[in-house]
């Protein structure tokens, strides 16, 4: 070949057009796919899975609920999780960096058990302090809830986990949460209840968000374009995934125009065929749908559930004839990579360690009258233990967040192992609280089959015919699915539970099966109970306080009673299978007042144990009283009245009544926090960790002070925010009522002075304030304090319904006895504005602003004028 040819052979090659194949995006993946296979991804494949397609390299993505922990898709004792503190635990913290750990922790469990999406964390507001919910809230404030929330979801998210922000928005209350339509100002819903959210998306890069049940000035919220499409995704630059709330979608095209992404649960969905004949009809475009199923892929991508093969990469990646390759490269999907598909095998549970100090650092001491904490161990001789609570805690709220702990540390145990063996210790319930029958103690049941703890598990089909059988140790059983085919949901199979009860003491017990639908214990053969229960309103009340029965017995010492019962699911009932068998002796509250009493009047010092009942604060339902349930405020007066040196310890997710509270030598509110909280409790009561907490609350003298207190739904299923921005202490301030203990409120064990505020004199109007606080620790013991930074309006600004102060900045600092330390805090731009409804923006409140400085929103010890610069 001459070199005239090489030359033109070159020049040929050279005009040839190069193509450099690039990694396919999800949107070129998505494109791909014919309509039908789309639409199929975009709905669940059952309860808590999504759908795969193994031609693109997508496999199943497991969602689990929270935020207490990682239930997985079962609530099962034998499968059991970490239980956390909960949120409101979480938010008494004021610890951003805590709250990282302790979610990083929650996603490495959720990773190892094989889930992919956790169903957390809650977002919305403390906007009344009877939310049935509200233990899953952060806190009453907006800056305080987002701080912590976006903590927690890059937390979880460290681990490869997509953390789920719900629920998108207003769904601060549980009646009538299905149907009601709140009715709020743009300036509202941008200043108060959307903050969290924007925090999480923006500020922590959440990978989806939950539509919730609820319109939001009369648009269903999974059908909020304005919502979902144009602040959401638009304005906020979002980019994951917009899940419903399980059932929320209940139209097709209506949601699909919104721009939900994904319907759960399933497989029966609003869109499925409905959703391809909406296409067919030209009511959704292909566009729409890819963008959706992309959204979905990059959630894969994420949390490592998507690699592509090199056959399914997308024609439009693939070079075009006649076209010279420089680079083909069609492997996996560009990930940053957080991992591959969790294997699920050997879950590790999160460090019992870690949730101790948690639930310590949350407790919020409210009183200690005459240094009645921490306790010297070598300085008395007795102590009582006393309440409901110090024998049966509270350690979770019911609903969807709720688990079956690995173990729970019982206060009454802990204190026992915790003080010297000189120490004499009584115990004594005082009164019992319960409103569904508790079920038995763990080894007080034994499986006729196996003869070992527990009951033996029949599902039967119509005839009767045993289908499947399991041994449970617990007798609160639930599903959502897994059960056989032809139980539950409208079928007519049946669950039958068989035991032995042996009781300690002989006398009248009283016994109870719980359940939707019909229900039959025998006690020795003898039908003792032969019912039918009530679907509930809400489907989740069928796991909360299903319908229960009862019967009473007498029972001997020592002599066995075989039980069984037969339930029968309603056909007619929704939401998930659950039944209970509850065994309780029948007891007396006056004996039980009188033995606490006695046991408190010979002791050096009483700890009282009070708080919620098991189930009393849940999803599905509010509370009807901020009164503590059963007979416990008399039972703290009378114990108060004859020992000097009561501590009281209030076991609540959320605010309770308190008229005792000048009567208690100490007080320390300690949430619902988990399984640790024995241990952390005694840790705490002993001086060996110093109760870390600030309330995120406000605690009300009296329910009537509350700004917000029935949710209660009117006319048509309205739920009006008249009260505007003044929810929680805002209220509080603007009204002029004093509350039992102020949001931001804790002691200690040691004390603080506020020596100086270094705060500019000048503010952009775009700029943040930079602030450093000097704070020494005045007492003689190392501790830790939060110093809250909070932001006044000019003028009267109650006048214009917007709060006198807002908090603005908070940081956690930390000193030994006489030390400085120095809290460095950024008060963002945004408060010192309002969102001005007219120019649909952000703009400045005013030209001079008050600085704040202190231990409490009605405790302020430092102050600054700040001026906006011209």
């Amino acid at each position: 070949m001459s070199g005239q040819e090489l030359t033109t052979e070159a020049a040929a090659v050279a005009d040839t057009p190069v193509v450099v194949a690039r990694r396919p995006t999800e949107r070129d993946v998505a494109a791909a796919l014919p309509v039908p296979e789309k639409v199929r991804l975009l709905s669940g494949a059952d309860s808590w899975r999504t759908h795969d397609n193994p031609s693109i390299g997508l496999r199943a993505m497991v969602t689990s609920d929270g935020p207490n922990g990682v239930r997985g898709t079962t609530k099962d004792e034998r499968r059991p999780s970490a239980c956390l503190p909960c949120p409101s635990a979480l938010g008494a913290t004021w610890d951003s960096d805590l709250v990282y750990g302790v979610a990083a922790a929650l996603g490495s469990e959720a990773r190892s058990k094989g889930v992919d999406v956790l169903l957390a964390p809650t977002v919305n507001l403390v906007r009344t302090p009877l939310g049935g919910r509200g233990f899953e809230f952060f806190a009453e404030d907006p800056l305080l809830t987002a701080g912590l929330a976006a903590a927690y979801v890059r937390g979880v998210q460290s681990a490869g986990v997509a953390a789920t922000v719900k629920h998108f928005v207003a769904n601060d209350s549980e009646t009538e949460r299905w149907t009601y339509d709140v009715h709020l100002s743009e300036s509202v819903l941008r200043e108060l209840y959307l903050v969290p959210f924007e925090a999480c998306v923006r500020d922590a890069g959440a990978w989806l968000v939950m539509a919730a049940y609820n319109k939001v000035n009369g648009t269903p919220m999974t059908e909020s374009v304005r919502l979902l499409r144009d602040v959401l995704k638009n304005e906020w630059g979002f980019d994951g995934v917009v899940i419903s709330d399980w059932h929320a979608a209940r139209s097709t095209h209506a949601t699909a125009l919104a721009t939900l992404d994904l319907s759960m649960p399933g497989p029966d969905s609003p869109w499925g065929e409905l959703l391809v004949q909406a296409f067919d009809e030209g009511l959704v475009t292909e566009g729409l749908l890819d963008d959706m199923v992309a959204r979905l892929l990059r959630l894969a991508r994420r949390v490592g559930a998507l690699t592509v093969p090199a056959a399914a990469v997308p024609a439009a990646a693939v070079p075009a004839a006649g076209a010279s390759t420089a680079v083909v490269d069609p492997g996996d999907l560009d990930s940053a990579a957080n991992g591959t598909a969790a294997s699920g095998q050997g879950s590790a549970l999160v460090d019992a360690s870690l949730l101790r100090r948690a639930a310590a650092e949350s407790f919020v001491l409210l009183r200690n009258d005459g240094g009645a904490l921490p306790l010297d161990p070598g300085g008395i001789a007795s102590v009582a233990i006393i309440g409901p609570n110090s024998v049966n805690p509270v350690v979770q709220g019911g609903g969807s967040a709720g688990v079956s702990p690995v173990s729970v540390a019982r206060p009454a145990d802990s204190l026992r192992a915790a003080l010297p063996a000189a120490v004499t210790i009584t115990e004594a319930v005082g009164c019992q609280t319960w409103h569904s029958v508790p079920e038995p103690p763990a080894g007080a049941l034994v499986d006729p089959v196996t003869g070992t703890p527990g009951l033996h598990l029949e599902f039967t089909d119509a005839d009767g015919t045993v289908v499947a059988t399991e041994h449970r140790e617990s007798a609160n059983l639930a599903w959502w699915d897994g059960v056989p085919e032809g139980i539950g949901w409208g079928k007519p199979g049946r669950i039958v539970l068989t035991t032995t009860f042996r009781p300690e003491e002989s006398g009248s017990y009283l016994l109870s099966v719980s359940g939707v639908g019909s229900l039959r214990l025998e006690a020795d053969g003898v039908t003792v109970i032969d019912d039918v229960t009530a679907v509930p309103d809400d489907p989740v009340e069928a796991m909360t306080r299903p319908g229960e029965l009862r019967a009473a017995l007498w029972l001997d010492a020592g002599v066995p009673t075989r039980l069984r019962v037969e339930f029968a699911p309603a056909t007619d009932g929704a939401g998930p299978l659950a039944t209970r068998l509850g065994i309780v002796p029948a007891t007396d509250d006056e004996d039980l007042l009188a033995a606490a009493e006695k046991a408190a009047a010979e002791a050096d010092a009483a700890v009282v144990v009070v708080g919620s009942a098991e189930l009393t604060e849940s999803e599905g339902f509010d509370r009807p009283t901020l009164a503590l349930p059963g007979r416990q405020d008399e039972l703290i007066r009378r114990v108060a009245a004859v020992n000097g040196r009561t501590i009281v310890v209030v076991n609540s997710g959320m605010p309770v009544l308190m008229p005792w509270a000048e009567q208690a030598g100490a007080i320390v509110y300690a949430w619902l926090p988990g399984q640790e909280f024995g241990s952390a409790l005694a840790d705490v009561l002993l001086g060996r960790a110093e109760p870390g907490g600030r309330l995120p609350v406000t605690l009300p003298a009296v329910e009537a002070d509350s700004p917000v207190l029935h949710a209660t739904p009117v006319g048509d299923g309205v739920l009006s925010y008249d009260e505007g921005l003044l929810i929680g202490y805002r209220g509080y301030d603007a009204a002029g009522r004093v509350p039992r203990y102020p949001f931001g409120h804790g002691l200690g064990y040691t004390t603080w002075e506020y020596e100086s505020l270094d705060c500019p004199a000048w503010l952009s109007e775009r700029g943040d304030l930079e602030l450093t606080v000097r704070v020494r620790n005045s007492g003689s013991r190392p501790g830790k304090e939060v110093v809250q930074v909070y932001v006044a309006e000019p003028g009267d600004p109650a006048s214009r319904g917007r709060p006198i102060r807002s908090l603005a900045a908070f940081a956690v600092v930390r000193a030994a006895p006489g030390e400085v330390a120095q809290a460095r805090l950024t008060v963002p731009a945004r408060s010192f504005a309002r969102y001005d409804e007219s120019l649909a923006s952000w703009i400045m409140s005013g030209d001079e602003f008050t600085v704040h400085v202190g231990k409490s929103s009605r405790d302020l010890r430092l102050t600054a004028l700040v001026r906006l610069s011209a």
